[in-house]
């Protein structure tokens, strides 16, 4: 499964795309506000980069809520990636603002303002 990776910043959509194999990602680190996601770069003799998430949330708690969310959805697309018959996938799966937030359930409550404020794709 490819991913099409939309950077993000202060809750927006930026015109940068970059596409990676979603079977190339091999950890998932959790903090307070953030999930990074590490992979392997393509073509390179165990090289890596990072995504990284930042989360927001009305609080602290549902700061956390929304990574532990975003983490277990990302880690869910890690897995789909393993397996070789599912269809589910067959075309990019674009992640962008909407569907982050949307397919991860991210919230916040009492505000308008977006659950998901930053990637950064390395």
């Amino acid at each position: 499964m490819i991913a099409q990776i939309t950077t993000i910043t202060t809750a927006a959509d930026t015109a940068i795309v970059t596409s990676l194999r979603m079977k190339d990602f091999y950890q998932l680190l959790n903090a307070a506000t953030t999930v990074t996601a590490s992979h392997f770069i393509e073509g390179t003799a165990l090289a890596s980069a990072d995504v990284v998430f930042t989360c927001n949330g009305a609080d602290a708690a549902e700061k956390q809520l929304n990574v532990n969310k975003l983490m277990t959805w990302f880690g869910g697309l890690m897995a789909q990636a393993d397996n070789p018959t599912s269809v589910l996938y067959a075309k990019p799966y674009v992640m962008n603002l909407s569907t982050i937030v949307a397919d991860a359930g991210l919230l916040f409550t009492g505000a308008t303002t977006s659950p998901l404020t930053t990637t950064v794709v390395a």
